[in-house]
C-alpha cells in the first residue's frame, strides 16, 4: 500500500530555509548537511534533509523558479501551545491572516511559502 514518504519544500536558499523548518518542525538537519551548511560548502544544487530517511522526512530542495506564494501545497503545523506563535515570528515567519473562527492562522516562511499554524487542541476540563 502507498504511504507518504517525504515532503519536499522548494527554496531559493535551501540552507536558510532548512534552518527555519528544522526549528518549526523540531526535525534535525541531517548531520552531513548541517556540516556542509556550517562550512559554507553546501552546493547550490543540493537538497537539505530534515529528519531521517527511515521515517517521514522533509527535503528542502533548490528550485530555479518558485511558484507564486500560496502555491499548490502548504503545511498545517499543529502548535504545542499558544506561545509558539511568537516563536514562529522570531524564527522568521510573517503573519498573513487569521481564520475568523480561530481554527488557524496563516503565515509565510522566510521565502513566502504559506503555511497554517493550528492551535493545540482544547483540553477537557474535568
Amino acid at each position: 500500500m502507498s504511504h507518504l514518504d517525504a515532503i519536499t519544500i522548494h527554496a531559493g536558499q535551501p540552507a536558510r530555509l532548512a534552518e527555519f523548518w528544522s526549528a518549526v518542525l523540531d526535525l534535525p538537519i541531517d548531520p552531513g548537511d548541517a556540516a556542509a551548511i556550517a562550512g559554507g560548502t553546501l552546493p547550490a544544487d543540493e537538497s537539505v534533509l530534515l529528519g531521517s530517511r527511515d521515517g517521514l522526512h522533509v527535503w528542502i530542495s533548490p528550485a530555479d523558479e518558485l511558484a507564486p506564494a500560496g502555491g499548490r501545497l502548504h503545511l498545517d503545523v499543529r502548535l504545542g501551545d499558544a506561545g509558539e506563535l511568537d516563536r514562529l515570528v522570531r524564527l522568521g515567519a510573517r503573519h498573513r491572516w487569521d481564520d475568523p473562527e480561530g481554527r488557524w492562522t496563516v503565515y509565510e516562511d522566510p521565502e513566502g511559502n504559506v503555511f497554517c499554524a493550528v492551535p493545540p487542541p482544547a483540553t477537557a476540563e474535568g
